[in-house]
């Protein structure tokens, strides 16, 4: 026990020292020891000493809400990280990089089963913001992939800036690309979580293959068609068959706060609000906007929303819908998640200023966590009009 005890601290000491030699611009590997004196866990993490793994086995279980179990030493932004996972039951294992705590993290996760090399959802990556798991706010970050259930897998993660490459089981192609990533952070610490083993994580910071540190630019910047100024309103409480009136409304003296639209124009609410507690009454947003038309007009607007939306145009209801991934017949296409193919339809504009408003809210019935919280919106086109 002893010798054990007396490995861990040499091997934190090392780490210590290998993590500071790679804030230089010299790259360094570094193989992370799987002991316990180096992770935060609650509960829910045994560690393996097993003479074919010299830095140890990592095995989390589903012991603890906390779920994952965290570095304490290291402090991640660029380059490579590799480790081996071997999966145990359906739970969803993976690793957070760039988590600065809990609630917020950049993850990579695995959906295991026997079909991942052919299923479209096996590898996703999601950003953890004030403890809401945005899996499913971004489709375009999930790919098949080489994994094998109940087995050891390979997973090789090159980070550079907002970009991500995943690589699985020696592939020499990415299974995985992304190109932006969201979290709130670009640098912090490492987990694991869902029921897996761990082992050989090496970490090569600065490493990065080539992969352009240059952030992607943003598709929609330049395109008007994209409704991304609005102003918002604290969040109200909404009983479980309520629905949002106008005559409720904040009034235009109460406090309006401007959204700053994320890439690709998510109007996403998730960045500031928290979720509140199960058993608590729905969070509801209203946010406004003024187009200004040069002509009387209708446009058709695409519009991609979680989880319930009504939207009203010069004080009238013109569109309401739901997108409730586990409600039966709920789910939008496709499967539930934020994309402009949730639906549309047509907006009403006169001559002059127009004055839309949009009520959302968060509402996930019997869901596991708290998910993603947002909308888009794409008009056919923008000619004649301006918004403010």
């Amino acid at each position: 026990m002893q010798k054990q005890f007396a490995r861990s601290i040499v091997a934190l000491s090392l780490l210590s020292s290998a993590l500071a030699c790679a804030s230089s611009d010299i790259p360094t590997t570094v193989n992370v020891p799987l002991v316990a004196n180096a992770w935060q866990a609650d509960h829910n993490a045994t560690f393996i000493a097993r003479e074919a793994f010299p830095n140890g086995i990592l095995q989390v279980t589903s012991e603890s809400e906390r779920g994952f179990v965290a570095s304490k030493a290291i402090q991640f932004k660029d380059g490579t990280i590799e480790f081996d996972i071997k999966p145990v039951g359906e739970e969803f294992p993976g690793i957070r990089f760039h988590q600065k705590d809990g609630d917020n993290a950049d993850m990579l996760y695995i959906r295991v089963g026997a079909d991942c090399p052919a299923s479209q959802d096996c590898l996703q990556y999601a950003p953890i913001i004030n403890g809401r798991i945005l899996w499913d706010v971004y489709p375009q970050y999930q790919a098949p992939a080489p994994f094998r259930e109940n087995e050891w897998n390979h997973i090789r993660l090159v980070i550079s800036g907002k970009r991500m490459s995943v690589y699985v089981n020696g592939r020499t192609e990415p299974s995985l690309r992304v190109a932006h990533l969201e979290g709130a952070s670009p640098t912090g610490t490492i987990a694991f979580e869902g029921t897996a083993y761990y082992a050989n994580v090496v970490l090569q910071p600065g490493v990065s293959d080539g992969v352009d540190a240059k952030p992607v630019p943003d598709p929609v910047a330049n395109d008007r068609r994209y409704l991304v100024h609005w102003r918002e309103s604290s969040p109200v409480a909404l009983a479980a068959t309520e629905e949002p009136n106008l005559t409720k409304m904040p009034g235009s003296t109460s406090r309006w706060s401007p959204v700053t639209a994320d890439f690709g124009g998510l109007i996403n609410l998730s960045r500031n609000h928290a979720p509140i507690p199960k058993g608590q009454p729905r969070q509801l947003i209203w946010l406004r906007t003024t187009m200004q038309s040069d002509r009387k007009q209708v446009r058709h607007v695409s519009v991609g929303w979680l989880r319930e939306i009504w939207v009203y145009a010069n004080g009238k209801p013109v569109f309401s819908g739901k997108n409730l991934y586990n409600v039966k017949g709920g789910r939008k296409r496709p499967d539930g998640r934020l994309s402009l193919e949730n639906g549309s339809f047509d907006l009403p504009l006169h001559k002059g200023a127009n004055e839309i408003m949009v009520a959302l809210d968060d509402n996930t019935p019997d869901m596991r966590g708290s998910y993603g919280w947002g909308f888009i919106m794409q008009l056919d086109q923008a000619a004649g009009i301006t918004q403010k």
